[in-house]
């Protein structure tokens, strides 16, 4: 009888330490979540001082009001911000890649500029998602930004005044991670039969150059590149110049994924064109993965991407449900695609005067 009493108040004590242990786990750790719900069978603990997530938002064409009355736009990019800084766990940084007006040239573009930084906070020429300045936005240029003078002069006035002597090429280091962005150019239209496919001009060899160069100096464990049209995926989508180089130094130097938006999709490839939709994806299981992340035009997307412990983990892209997609006026879209035209018809003019 003494002896189930005292395996009685061993067992007692036993769970009674298991819960004071697992109450003072949960002052300093945190369950990393998909998109704020635990992970189906990867639930884990982890340090919140270790491991942090960052959010990729991408495409979100924000228009000013004169040419969207609905503001549509707008409210897709304020729903993501405000989902995403609602979360009761804060994301380190929120990355855009691309087309983050729909058109970024000329006095309107400037409008539109002016329009998505209100969506955000800035200080000291630093964009931020929140009023605590606590969750920094980065970015780099799209297709639509060039649109349609193919210059970034608007983008570098409002968005980004610290990198225009740097081509828009800069490194972001977090912990043992380093993010590398990169710019992948305007709309390709050196090439007649695919002058619609709307693919991007790609790097210039300064580029690989400079790429190469951050490589073989980067101290960090952890690599990923960050751009606008993707480099591995559907052959219409791509960009084109220097694009074999490209991949051929990521798969080198084993970077882990390539964020890329463009195509308005989720899509998620190796360099073999082998296609992943597991999620969420260990990649650090995995070569080079090439990740193409939904837009915030058609959608509401972002997507997660969680760092716990050595691991990379990719979460399928999340839309918020605003399915209002507001597009200009018609004459305002004629004009759009007239000035395109017009911006073609000169370059098709340059070409013939080279052969």
């Amino acid at each position: 009888m003494k002896k189930i009493q005292i395996a009685v108040s061993l067992l007692f004590f036993i769970l009674l330490s298991s819960s004071l242990a697992v109450g003072s786990l949960s002052n300093k750790s945190f369950v990393y979540y998909k998109n704020n719900h635990p992970f189906s069978e990867k639930i884990r603990i982890v340090n919140a001082n270790d491991d942090f997530y960052f959010v990729h938002i991408t495409d979100t064409h924000v228009l000013n009001k004169l040419f969207d009355l609905n503001e549509s736009s707008v409210k897709r990019f304020r729903g993501v911000l405000d989902r995403v800084c609602s979360f009761s766990i804060k994301p380190a940084f929120i990355v855009v890649t691309g087309d983050l007006v729909e058109w970024g040239s000329g006095a309107s573009g400037a409008l539109n500029y002016q329009t998505f930084v209100d969506c955000l906070y800035k200080k000291d020429n630093y964009l931020y998602a929140d009023l605590n300045f606590s969750i920094p936005v980065y970015t780099t240029p799209g297709n639509h930004d060039y649109c349609f003078n193919r210059n970034l002069i608007n983008y570098h006035t409002y968005v980004d005044v610290s990198h225009i002597e740097d081509e828009d090429r800069y490194v972001v280091t977090w912990g043992d991670i380093s993010l590398i962005f990169m710019d992948s150019g305007p709309n390709y239209y050196y090439n007649i039969s695919i002058l619609f496919d709307w693919h991007g001009q790609g790097l210039s060899d300064c580029d690989i150059d400079w790429l190469e160069d951050e490589f073989s100096n980067c101290q960090s464990k952890h690599k990923i590149v960050l751009m606008h049209h993707p480099a591995v995926g559907e052959e219409d989508d791509l960009f084109i110049n220097n694009r074999d180089e490209f991949v051929n130094l990521c798969e080198e130097y084993g970077v882990e994924i390539v964020l890329a938006g463009h195509t308005h999709n989720s899509r998620v490839y190796d360099h073999d064109l082998n296609q992943y939709t597991e999620s969420p994806l260990n990649c650090s299981q995995f070569p080079t993965l090439y990740v193409q992340t939904d837009d915030c035009k058609q959608g509401a997307h972002y997507r997660n991407i969680s760092f716990v412990g050595d691991d990379i983990w990719l979460e399928d892209c999340t839309d918020i449900g605003i399915n209002a997609v507001s597009y200009p006026s018609s004459e305002v879209g004629f004009n759009q695609f007239y000035m395109e035209l017009k911006s073609t018809q000169m370059i098709i003019k340059d070409l013939q005067k080279d052969i």
